[in-house]
């Protein structure tokens, strides 16, 4: 007679047969373990991580929440593991709940500490984070990556003498640290230049480097260079860089093209229902485009009116959908999550984004969505958000496919940018969307063209304030007074005035990018 199972007995059962790679066998257990004790945090967490491999996002979301709701006496590893999974299904604020549960004064394990600064960063709490990587370092932890990712926290500040000191403590605990080299280049400093150029190319010419740490090498050589006018050398590093991180990435631009083909298909004339808006509606602010465009600039202006709460590049609205279309992809959006459309209820997509989104902003009833990756969805936004203001930041074609060109984009984001033909193919697919949604939504989208908001800033800025309904203030201007982490690719550039300094700035390499400039004025 087999002996009644037990909680202990199945929970071994499930970690037997889930790292036996036996997931049916794992789930199934469990399922049982749940049936006795509806808590047990463990058995939670492997349903959430089961159900994310089947893409059912829903069931994994719900598993992922009952996993922190059970949280007792448990592992560091497995604290950290919850919080993990809750970042990577958008519950951001439940990630935030449980951290804060935890005492760090006493904690004392530094890869702990270290792990859960990141998830911290990631949901854009870098003040918090700085002191548990400083605690991580109290504890003993001392690689080139801690002074790295101090240095971006202290970045992401503004403080940055003091991040540029960590990016070189990281270069001398390792001198081929790559992404310690590049970080340094893009704080632009003019001090030390020479140095930098010649250490940069030291390792390069070292060789033995994979193509990672190639890319990050390159572009910090090509920023290095431009910064001193040599533009042949420079453009040079910049290919290679470039080379080296497309091979890295997958891209296909046909399946892009073939995406935006059939979002366009599904979202004809009718799909956006009329603007309605409430008193006591909370109401989004979106600012979108294609990146290194001005979103930043404008999130900026925007934030320095009371009534409204800056809260960066948020990805709750993309999470959302893929759980209201129990779908999930890398990017935005997917065919599969284009096919569900026309079974999503976009009034209960709305209202998880509000309520996902609230803890950010709780005191004021305007609030930022600076992710310009939306402008791929800017038609969802409208559906499930009526009350929603969209500004989309638009600029000389040139300016924008250059500055794409030029930036190194964290892990896998934007991988059309590292080829001149697919860089341009993704510039007309971008444009004919926007068409698009201004097509199907005629008024409800406010362009902002980036050289007219350098050329005339309080011009811009009251347009902006009049499509938000909100007074306009000139100290609204002064973004370099503000003290505001960024944690984008701006985050140097905004601590300056506006200015246009960089207007026009692709005609430094006219003669390199004369086959992007024929590309673009093709017609397809």
């Amino acid at each position: 007679m087999n002996p009644e199972p037990t909680v202990e007995g199945l929970w071994q059962q499930a970690q037997q047969r889930f790292n036996g790679r036996d997931l049916d066998a794992a789930r199934s257990a469990c399922e049982a373990l749940l049936a006795m004790r509806p808590g047990h945090s463990g058995a939670h967490l492997m349903l959430a991580d089961l159900c994310g491999r089947q893409d059912q996002q829903r069931q994994a979301t719900r598993h992922a929440l009952a996993a922190a709701a059970g949280m007792g006496r448990e592992t560091l590893q497995h604290i950290g593991a919850v919080g993990w999974r809750l970042i990577s299904l958008g519950e951001y604020e439940q990630a935030i709940r449980l951290i804060r549960k935890i005492d760090l004064p006493r904690i004392s394990t530094a890869p702990f500490l270290a792990d859960l600064s990141q998830q911290l960063s990631i949901l854009e709490q870098h003040e918090d984070a700085l002191r548990c990587l400083d605690a991580a370092i109290a504890h003993g932890m001392k690689a080139e990556s801690a002074c790295y990712l101090r240095g971006n926290y202290l970045r992401f500040l503004g403080r940055l003498e003091e991040a540029a000191q960590e990016y070189e403590r990281s270069i001398a605990l390792n001198p081929r640290f790559a992404y310690a080299h590049w970080a340094l280049a893009y704080l632009d400093m003019t001090a030390g230049r020479d140095r930098r150029i010649d250490r940069i190319r030291g390792v390069l010419g070292a060789g033995g480097m994979p193509d990672r740490d190639r890319a990050y090498l390159g572009y910090a050589l090509f920023k290095e260079l431009d910064a001193i006018d040599d533009t042949e050398a420079a453009w040079q590093a910049l290919m290679d860089g470039a080379s080296a991180k497309r091979r890295t990435v997958d891209y296909e631009a046909r399946a892009e093209l073939l995406l935006f083909d059939e979002l366009i298909a599904a979202c004809g004339p009718g799909f956006v229902g009329p603007a309605t808006i409430e008193p006591t509606d909370r109401v989004p602010i979106f600012v979108l485009g294609m990146p290194r465009t001005g979103t930043t600039v404008v999130e900026r202006i925007l934030g320095g009116h009371p009534q409204v709460t800056l809260c960066g590049e948020l990805n709750d609205f993309r999470k959302q959908y893929k759980w209201a279309s129990d779908h999930a992809c890398t990017g935005v959006i997917d065919r599969i999550g284009v096919a569900r459309l026309p079974a999503v209820d976009f009034g209960e997509l709305g209202r998880r984004y509000l309520e996902h989104v609230a803890w950010r902003a709780p005191s004021t009833r305007y609030f930022t969505d600076k992710q310009p990756g939306n402008w791929i969805v800017a038609g969802l936004i409208l559906k499930a958000l009526p009350q929603a203001k969209i500004i989309h930041l638009r600029r000389n074609p040139m300016d924008t496919c250059f500055s794409n060109l030029k930036e190194l984009f964290a892990a896998k984001f934007y991988p059309y940018s590292y080829r001149l033909d697919e860089l341009a193919g993704h510039y007309r697919g971008y444009a004919r969307l926007m068409a698009h949604w201004h097509a199907i939504a005629p008024g409800r989208i406010l362009d902002v063209q980036y050289e007219d908001l350098v050329a005339d800033p309080e011009g811009q800025a009251r347009r902006l304030m009049a499509c938000c309904g909100l007074e306009f203030n000139p100290g609204q201007l002064r973004i370099e007074t503000r003290a505001m982490p960024v944690s984008t690719a701006s985050s140097a550039q905004v601590r300056q005035a506006i200015h246009g300094r960089n207007v026009g700035g692709w005609k430094r390499y006219a003669s390199q990018l004369e086959p992007l400039q024929r590309l673009l004025d093709h017609d397809p």
